[in-house]
């Protein structure tokens, strides 16, 4: 058969009425498990494409789910992969994404086209479209936990942030550092927020004095080194440094180098989020690898698994999985 196959086909390759392919097809009930099984393969056999717009208005439904992405997501390829993450899950089940505009200083949401539901990826403590998108009676899921004080979303998939920044930390200790820093360019996100709790914990339980910097990823490099250069100082500074931020790890290693440091050597260098250039920056570059493609596509499904249930009497929270990376700098 062709891709013009209608369901009155189906229904007759099937032995059952249209009606019966129908609910079927559209997950209603009225049809056997068996039957709808059977109607089902029949379909995927014939090569059937749902229409997405007449079943979205036969559900009351859009076919679309919004992405809410922070103001920084620009500077970073870290969302680049969860879009992508997203968009491919939505698409195996034939719904549309779009990317809302950020208001972050704004809590109007009122010009966002409709959607079936958001998902919003690392939802930032000073963002009031954050707020005002979890105040909304839609399925809601976040790429990781919205700040405390916010609404509640209906999931939740998050990384194993303390096991992660711990390990991180463990590694500096076996490697003969006793000076390990923690370099923030943030504290809105809870991402930051986890590493840096989970670092004071770390260096609580370590007897380790906390060393945490926050750098301004606008800073020119002048500026940059004039921070980090008093932060890596021989006499005091750190001999080690995690750095809790996208991108930026390379530009640290480059500044280093201009201070007298060789990354890998006479400080050791670990980056909280991985990407192609970690591997072959040289020296390559020790990362957290959260998967962000496969974070996005996770996040997708578990708000497809929920679109068509009430409401969760408590927020369903998925924990999907990283792993630290070893190269050369840490």
């Amino acid at each position: 058969m062709t891709t013009t196959t209608t369901i009155a086909d189906i229904a007759e390759l099937a032995g059952v009425s249209t009606a019966a392919v129908s609910l079927a097809l559209n997950g209603k009930k009225g049809v056997s498990e068996k039957t709808r099984a059977r109607v089902v393969a029949i379909a995927e056999e014939a090569g059937y494409r749902f229409n997405r717009l007449g079943r979205a208005l036969r559900q009351s439904r859009t076919g679309a789910i919004g992405l809410y992405l922070p103001e920084s997501a620009v500077h970073y390829g870290y969302y680049t992969e969860t879009t992508l993450g997203v968009a491919e899950r939505l698409h195996a089940d034939d719904l549309s994404l779009l990317i809302v505009p950020t208001t972050r200083k704004s809590a109007r949401i009122e010009s966002f086209p409709p959607v079936d539901g958001f998902i919003l990826m690392e939802p930032h403590s000073d963002d009031l479209g954050v707020a005002a998108i979890l105040g909304q009676d839609l399925p809601v899921v976040t790429g990781d936990p919205p700040s405390p004080g916010f609404p509640s979303p209906w999931g939740i998939v998050e990384s194993p942030n303390d096991r992660t920044t711990r390990e991180v930390f463990d590694r500096f200790l076996a490697q003969g550092a006793r000076r390990p820093g923690l370099l923030l360019v943030e504290r809105v996100s809870t991402w930051s927020r986890e590493l840096e709790s989970a670092y004071l914990h770390w260096c609580d339980d370590s007897g380790v004095m906390p060393r945490v910097i926050m750098i301004d990823i606008h800073d020119s490099n002048r500026k940059f080194a004039q921070s980090l250069g008093r932060w890596v100082n021989p006499e005091s500074g750190c001999d080690a440094i995690f750095v809790g931020a996208d991108g930026v790890t390379v530009r640290v290693a480059g500044i280093l180098r201009t201070l007298g440091h060789r990354p890998g050597e006479t400080i050791k260098l670990i980056s909280g989020v991985d990407s192609p250039i970690m591997e072959f920056h040289t020296p390559p570059i020790t990362a957290v690898d959260l998967q962000p493609r496969a974070f996005g596509a996770a996040c997708a499904g578990l708000l497809l698994e929920l679109l068509d249930q009430p409401r969760p009497e408590t927020t369903v929270r998925r924990v999907f999985d990283a792993a630290l990376t070893v190269r050369e700098s840490g």
